[in-house]
């Protein structure tokens, strides 16, 4: 059934044009055993899950890229890269992927991300999507989410930047110059927003049921209200990490987080801005599904913080996060593990809220 939906809808669309400023992606790694390249009972259902979570009649392109660790030679880890590629791409076709949607590499054993060989026997798979897509005769209800955003002391509207948290998605987009965003959604979904603009405190919003409740014929609309802050100092933290790839804190990060978590109970009036930085050297390709890899990536290192914190029963009041990808490298070209992971950071800085 799966297959004949995504033929059918591929078919129906193959020919429509859509602006790669309007195409978003996802990525995920699954991974393998020891020189195996057969595709695992767990990595298939991680495959089915996302497919899901995205729906095939949004999928626009998938991009499949195969690696190894580096215990064989440099042609025999081609080979099995290739192989792993192949494994990959075979089991998409079963799912009712079409061929032509489908592009893929072998790297071998030349990207390792991690000091962990279990970590490198992996084929990462990127999902390129059109979130606003809209089909009729679709059952959900619709809701248009439209509203501007603008300065909380002077009332000026402001460009921001915006993204969607919609289930394990993130979606990003940018107001207009006079600070007007609009975007269409399923009435079933609850996701979040967050506004974010250089010099003010972000500002997030969680729409749900109870939301769409107050929407009229259909449209809800948001006011967006961004206080203007000044940075005061960084906080130095040294130990902030995460594994490559991933979101997940390494467990050396734990003596910065309680520092930070004590800092902020003990001061109530303490704002800061959790920033999100990723390695991704400038020698690799920077095309847009790059860009917004690294924008991803960084914006959920942040949020894994700011989640922390508030786990920790610190208010959402004080804590502003945002991603800023690959800008802000210490090492551009990092020459070893230490080095990229020290681009793979969280920094925290203490900010001033300006009152009228």
């Amino acid at each position: 059934m799966m297959r004949s939906f995504f033929l059918a809808v591929s078919l129906v669309f193959s020919c429509c044009l859509i602006s790669a400023q309007e195409l978003q992606q996802h990525v995920f790694n699954i991974y393998f055993k020891s020189n195996s390249d057969m595709v695992s009972q767990k990595a298939k259902g991680l495959i089915r899950k996302q497919l899901l979570e995205i729906g095939s009649q949004n999928i626009r392109e998938i991009i499949i890229k195969g690696h190894t660790d580096s215990d064989a030679n440099d042609s025999f880890n081609i080979m099995l890269s290739e192989k792993r590629v192949k494994s990959t791409r075979s089991f998409l076709l079963t799912q009712g992927v079409p061929s032509g949607m489908i592009s893929s590499e072998s790297y071998g054993e030349s990207d390792p991300v991690s000091e962990l060989k279990s970590m490198n026997r992996r084929v990462e798979i990127t999902l390129v999507y059109d979130y606003n897509f809209q089909r009729t005769g679709q059952k959900d209800k619709r809701y248009y989410i439209k509203g501007y955003v603008y300065d909380f002391n002077t009332n000026n509207p402001l460009r921001a930047n915006l993204v969607i948290e919609d289930k394990n998605l993130n979606v990003f987009k940018q107001t207009d110059g006079n600070g007007l965003f609009g975007f269409n959604l399923k009435s079933s979904k609850s996701l979040k927003l967050t506004f974010s603009r250089e010099g003010y405190l972000s500002h997030g919003i969680l729409l749900d049921a109870v939301s769409f409740q107050k929407a009229l014929q259909d449209t809800l609309y948001l006011k967006i209200a961004l206080k203007p802050v000044e940075v005061v100092e960084k906080i130095i933290f040294d130990h902030i990490y995460f594994y490559s790839d991933s979101d997940s804190l390494k467990p050396e990060s734990n003596g910065d987080l309680l520092k930070l978590v004590s800092m902020l109970k003990n001061n109530k009036n303490l704002f800061i801005e959790i920033q999100g930085h990723m390695n991704c050297p400038l020698s690799r390709p920077q095309n847009i599904y790059q860009a917004r890899y690294n924008n991803e990536l960084s914006h959920k290192r942040a949020r894994a913080v700011y989640n922390y914190l508030l786990k920790n029963n610190i208010p959402a009041g004080q804590l502003t996060f945002k991603g800023l990808g690959n800008q802000n490298m210490i090492y551009p070209e990092p020459q070893n593990l230490q080095e990229a992971d020290k681009n793979k950071r969280v920094e925290v800085w203490k900010l001033k809220v300006i009152e009228k």
